[in-house]
């Protein structure tokens, strides 16, 4: 777990310690990762065969949590068993038709989902989304090497802007129409599908992670979320108790007939097998 340092000066003994140790420790980081930003950890992680080194802020528990969930509790690493079969089957045949399959990551962050599906859908083209600047520039930090085309910008029902609002950490940004926080662009899915070509780019797995803004993104135009066979969304009924944020995507699920299942707190929506197979042909 990352050092608190604003605990460590918190004394003058543990002040004094830090300013004499400061440049000795900051030289070892250089000399350890030559070419990265002090301000910076890299952690070294697994994904199958694959070996990844994700950059996140070196004092950040939210940036550290990121990567134990993706990496360490495998929390995208969903749908399993017979669904999980049917999924790599429809990844497989996307790519045998000289397709791309297309990954949207609505709440990107600072990456590690983003590396995640490179190195679980490694023939995949993915559009990461993320509003908040802070959390961009170590995206694209991350994202380097990678088939990533990156947007500064949320998620809504349709095209404009909004005010991008924290969420109680650097880990968490919710999107308003209340004018305060930063100004942001907003980007519809129909906007985003529109400049992926179905000669080049299949629909294939929806990731949304935005703080309580799927109500908003479920209830406009379903059109495009519906073109995706796997949707993996985390609902935050938690965070808004009594506004029912989640109950336009399960309005949705359950009026598409898609099947369900869960992983830690993330849900995911599985078209069913026949339109699965529609998808193939």
């Amino acid at each position: 777990m990352p050092i608190d340092v604003n605990r460590v000066v918190a004394n003058p003994f543990g002040r004094t310690a830090y300013l004499l140790a400061r440049p000795f420790v900051t030289l070892l980081r250089r000399t350890a990762n030559p070419g990265i930003p002090t301000t910076r950890r890299v952690a070294k992680v697994r994904c199958g065969d694959r070996r990844l080194s994700i950059r996140y802020r070196r004092w950040s528990e939210a940036d550290a949590l990121a990567i134990q969930q993706c990496f360490v509790q495998r929390q995208y690493d969903m749908p399993t068993g017979v669904h999980g079969a049917n999924i790599d089957r429809l990844y497989q045949d996307i790519v045998a038709s000289g397709r791309q399959p297309l990954i949207v990551d609505c709440g990107a962050n600072i990456g590690t989902s983003v590396a995640w599906f490179s190195a679980r859908y490694p023939e995949s083209h993915i559009v990461a989304i993320e509003p908040s600047p802070d959390n961009v520039v170590i995206l694209r930090e991350n994202a380097v090497g990678l088939d990533v085309d990156i947007r500064e910008a949320g998620i809504g029902p349709h095209d404009g802007h909004a005010f991008l609002k924290p969420c109680g950490s650097d880990m968490g940004y919710r999107t308003t129409d209340r004018e305060e926080g930063i100004a942001i662009q907003m980007l519809s899915l129909a906007t985003i599908l529109a400049g992926k070509p179905s000669s080049r780019y299949t629909p294939f797995l929806l990731k949304v992670d935005i703080e309580g803004a799927e109500e908003s993104l479920f209830s406009g135009d379903l059109t495009a979320c519906s073109q995706f066979p796997l949707i993996i969304l985390e609902p935050h009924d938690w965070m808004f108790p009594g506004k029912l944020s989640s109950l336009p995507f399960f309005k949705f699920h359950a009026e598409a007939r898609r099947e369900f299942c869960m992983n830690h707190e993330n849900v995911a929506s599985i078209a069913l097998l026949t339109h699965l197979n529609s998808i193939r042909t």
